[in-house]
């Protein structure tokens, strides 16, 4: 176990070899990503319609620019919706698929181990499961990066175009926000592949003591092994609560200080600053979900590399070098 967080932290993503699993879908992956931006671009109008309708009611006082305002709002989110549920019915067809092709990949190289310790395959089953589905990040990125992308970039143009001056304020926010998680994140991926190692750890002891029932040395092992699991888990929540809960504050305090900006800079009508809050929002979740995107990133890195160990490691030596550090 000593050798985890260097071995965590020298593991690079396998990008090369997840594009070969994903080859095969392109078009539902293009597709899915298609959907999600294609929603991302009709949530703007809400916003800048709101601003507007809210005008027509306090200043202009019509009530049928308000109507119609309205009911281009309820067609836009409408539309949002439906882009929205495609994008993730797509999204959940396409990580099925990957899974499928990984866990396929991952059983043949098993079988050219010739592996005979029945006790060593049931630990690596937990590697076909809990390990192999941490590869869905991948799609994520896709998906819900590609997503997260055009709404903050979007906004973000749209807010300056509205105010540019609130770029002022909210530039330093987001670096701040950007700096202060990747030094948080730093532990995770190191966390992660530990509550990766005692999880096959775990199944190992459930095969060793249904093996031999009668055993108490297998019962006990069993029980050092769930404590040393319950431990691993309880970091790696606790990291990952400091880190999506962090980044979730900075950017809850974004769109304030930008519309407390744009006030004392001279923006005195409210439908402007409702609009200017709601786009601010967009701004800062779209870059507060990317930087999770990222540490969800981090924290699956070290599961898939041991999917791709067991996939391409080839006798039983290599099987030896790949599974040592969870003994």
């Amino acid at each position: 176990m000593h050798d985890a967080p260097d071995a965590a932290r020298a593991t690079a993503f396998p990008w090369r070899r997840l594009r070969h699993l994903l080859r095969p879908m392109a078009g539902g992956l293009t597709l899915m990503v298609a959907l999600s931006t294609a929603g991302v671009l009709v949530g703007l109008a809400p916003p800048l319609a709101l601003g507007t309708l809210v005008n027509a009611l306090t200043e202009r006082r019509d009530p049928a620019e308000a109507a119609i305002l309205a009911v281009s709002i309820a067609i836009a989110i409408a539309i949002e919706t439906a882009a929205y549920v495609l994008s993730d019915t797509m999204n959940a067809r396409n990580a099925s698929r990957m899974y499928r092709s990984l866990r396929v990949l991952m059983l043949d190289g098993l079988r050219r181990r010739e592996v005979e310790d029945e006790e060593a395959r049931g630990g690596l089953a937990s590697r076909f499961i809990s390990d192999a589905e941490s590869s869905g990040v991948v799609i994520s990125v896709l998906d819900s990066g590609s997503m997260l992308l055009v709404e903050f970039a979007s906004a973000l143009v749209v807010l300056g175009l509205l105010s540019p001056w609130t770029t002022a304020v909210v530039a330093p926010e987001l670096l701040l926000t950007w700096v202060v998680t990747r030094r948080t994140q730093a532990p995770v991926a190191t966390a992660s592949r530990r509550r990766q190692e005692e999880l096959e750890e775990l199944a190992r002891a459930v095969a060793s003591e249904t093996g031999v029932p009668s055993d108490a040395r297998a019962a006990g092992r069993f029980a050092r092994s769930a404590d040393r699991l319950q431990s691993a888990e309880s970091r790696l929540g606790w990291l990952q609560a400091v880190n999506f809960q962090g980044s979730g504050g900075l950017a809850k305090l974004g769109p304030i200080a930008a519309v407390v900006f744009a006030a004392i800079a001279g923006t005195h009508h409210v439908g402007t600053l409702i609009a200017l809050y709601l786009l601010a929002q967009r701004v800062f979740w779209g870059f507060d979900g990317l930087v999770d995107l990222s540490l969800s990133l981090s924290g699956a890195r070290g599961a898939v590399a041991r999917c791709f160990a067991l996939a391409d490691a080839h006798g039983p030596a290599a099987l030896g070098a790949a599974t040592a550090h969870t003994q």
